[in-house]
């Protein structure tokens, strides 16, 4: 790219109404509130000029789409900006003026970061995107994670689109999916997103759905379905938490029925012994091991005495067992 001194370029003053606000080639916004950007210019003015350019008649934002947003949403009648020929700037040298001035003012979401690429993608080659525009943007140099970003870009919905832009799906979500095919991403992406799921059970849902396809012999997508989603789940947000969970027991049950019939006659059998307030039982992760672990909350020696006593003389202790074996058969 060869280099163009913007700063340099003298400032004209246009109608807003003539620029075309709709999110063109350059744009790289996603996600945004205009809000904090509003109370900015009214407090202070627009302390950087947007960046236009112009072809056949037509004014395109190059650099500065949220300001025109913004400035449009504060109903001003026109503003001063930097205005380019189209044959004096290309489309890659306009790309690249957006990139930059983004990248030096704040960070990008992952759904712009897709965006970036995707747009890149049509001037760059791959090799070149992988070692240089990826560690630019913030990640790993990677071809699946790239297909994993443009795909993203491509193809999700836009609720899913405002999940990943609003930082809701983690990085290790994100390598994960990027491993994976299209329809089977697309439908992980879907329960991920309709149960609003946080870090640690974005993990545990596809780590779920991934093993009972191996075992049922069938498509992730296919699992995904019989979970029955619709927009409906997605429109009551209140009820998202409860749904996760009971959704992440469903599929623990089906995936370890084996250890779930087990943890619940352990439980059974916790509860008739009558614990003293301030025991508790533990068992080892999935019954494996065969040490467990008692413990007791006393306030002084004669405390703890009076809670061990109650605890043999109940008579019960002897109920306590491993279960697993007996659940497995």
């Amino acid at each position: 790219m060869g280099s163009i001194n913007i700063s340099g370029m003298p400032l004209q003053e246009v109608i807003l109404d003539r620029i075309d606000d709709s999110a063109g080639p350059f744009c790289m916004s996603f996600g945004f509130d205009l809000t904090p950007l509003m109370a900015s210019i009214k407090a202070v003015g627009l302390v950087n000029p947007p960046v236009l350019r112009t072809a056949q008649g037509e004014l395109a934002v190059v650099a500065g789409y949220r300001r025109i947003k913004a400035l449009k949403a504060l109903n001003m009648e026109s503003i001063p900006c930097r205005i380019l020929r189209a044959e004096d700037m290309s489309p890659i040298q306009c790309l690249l003026l957006n990139l930059y001035d983004n990248l030096a003012a704040r960070g990008l979401n992952d759904m712009e970061k897709g965006m970036a690429l995707r747009r890149l993608s049509v001037w760059a080659a791959q090799r070149e995107l992988v070692t240089h525009y990826m560690p630019l943007l913030g990640l790993p140099p990677d071809e699946k994670c790239l297909m994993f970003f443009l795909e993203m870009e491509r193809n999700l919905d836009g609720e899913t689109k405002a999940f990943i832009a609003e930082g809701r799906l983690s990085s290790r979500t994100v390598r994960i999916l990027a491993q994976m095919d299209e329809t089977s991403r697309t439908s992980l992406m879907k329960g991920i997103s309709m149960l609003n799921l946080n870090f640690n059970q974005q993990l545990l849902f596809i780590d779920y759905v991934v093993d009972l396809a191996h075992i049922d012999a069938k498509e992730i997508s296919q699992i995904v379905a019989e979970l029955g989603f619709d927009r409906k789940d997605q429109r009551q947000a209140s009820n998202r938490p409860q749904k996760a969970r009971e959704t992440l027991n469903r599929l623990r049950k089906r995936r370890n029925p084996c250890i779930v019939k087990a943890e619940e006659r352990f439980r059974r059998m916790v509860s008739g012994l009558n614990l003293p307030h301030g025991m508790r039982i533990n068992a080892p992760p999935f019954f494996e091991g065969s040490d467990y672990r008692l413990e007791v909350l006393f306030t002084h020696g004669e405390d703890l005495q009076l809670k061990l006593e109650r605890l043999i003389q109940g008579g019960r202790l002897s109920q306590l067992r491993n279960p697993w074996e007996e659940t497995s058969v």
